[in-house]
């Protein structure tokens, strides 16, 4: 568990439109979590959070929550 494997995970979320749509779905940091174990990246909630928290807020939008109806949201602290 690396901040690389954060890194590495963000990196295929880029690249792949149906990735992008499940973790703009996802409800919680342990949903992403979960998300990126099935893509072979795995991390810790601290590493994620800390990729989170240094993310500009417009590129955490656009990536990981857009937004979208009541949901909780991913923000950064």
């Amino acid at each position: 568990m690396t901040m690389k494997s954060v890194l590495n995970f963000f990196a295929l979320v880029k690249e792949d439109k149906y990735l992008q749509r499940k973790t703009q779905m996802a409800i919680d940091i342990d949903t992403i979590i979960e998300i990126a174990g099935e893509y072979n990246c795995k991390f810790t909630r601290i590493e994620l959070q800390s990729f989170l928290d240094k993310m500009p807020n417009q590129d955490l939008a656009s990536e990981v929550n857009p937004g979208i109806g009541n949901r909780l949201h991913l923000t950064p602290r």
